[in-house]
């Protein structure tokens, strides 16, 4: 098949890998041992995939630094494609990291365009001897998080840790796709900003400027 774009890659994958089967096997000291613990299954698909989408033909090169947005950048026909791969369980919520907040932050600041970065994500079933890849998606940043209910207030789903935003993280947008996002990616804009007011750091750009430049920026590159 030929990969004329990420659409072509989405497809690819639900073709060939919908209902595949697979297993993370340990051996140590000669004794194997299937693993079926989340992080290690999580971990492994998401090391694997992209080693298949290039061995299908797509041009995929890593980011060099852990905490660059995006892990991913894919070259088809010439044209660059910023992308992230995910994995869960899809039995469960979705709990993986969908940027490190601070330098998502600075990032998009210094390249508007990154926000529209793809993620293609495998939500995985449990089975007896493995896993089963049960779903896949290819979303837009502001199709997997959303404004989350309840009393914390914050503006976005977030993982905190001493007091400090550190992960920007999924909602349940498998099961509400609709009232599990935001409306816009203007809105999720917002939503980075209002995060960064609420938790103020020291020598990172003021929230508002931040604002203006990654939505004018963004803007001006023909961006949607």
């Amino acid at each position: 098949m030929s990969l004329n774009s990420l659409d072509d890659v989405y497809f690819l994958a639900k073709k060939k890998l919908i209902n595949a089967q697979g297993n993370i096997n340990i051996v140590i000291a000669g004794i194997p041992k299937n693993s079926k613990s989340n992080d290690i299954i999580g971990n492994c698909v998401q090391e694997w995939i992209p080693q298949w989408l290039e061995d299908n033909g797509l041009d995929l090169v890593a980011n060099s630094g852990t905490q660059i947005f995006p892990d991913f950048i894919a070259t088809i026909d010439g044209k660059k494609y910023d992308m992230e791969v995910k994995c869960w369980n899809f039995n469960e919520s979705p709990a993986f990291d969908i940027a490190n907040f601070d330098g998502f932050y600075r990032e998009i600041y210094e390249n508007p365009r990154k926000l529209n970065a793809k993620y293609l994500i495998f939500g995985y079933v449990p089975t007896k001897h493995g896993f089963r890849i049960e779903e896949i998606y290819l979303k837009n940043l502001w199709d997997i998080t959303c404004r989350p209910q309840g009393k914390s207030g914050r503006p976005i789903h977030l993982q905190v840790k001493q007091d400090n935003p550190y992960a920007i993280r999924p909602s349940s947008f498998h099961k509400n796709p609709e009232k599990k996002r935001f409306p816009s990616i203007k809105e999720f804009v917002k939503a980075i900003r209002d995060t960064r007011k609420m938790f103020p750091k020291e020598n990172m750009i003021d929230p508002d400027e931040w604002y203006e430049k990654v939505i004018s920026g963004f803007i001006d590159e023909g961006c949607h």
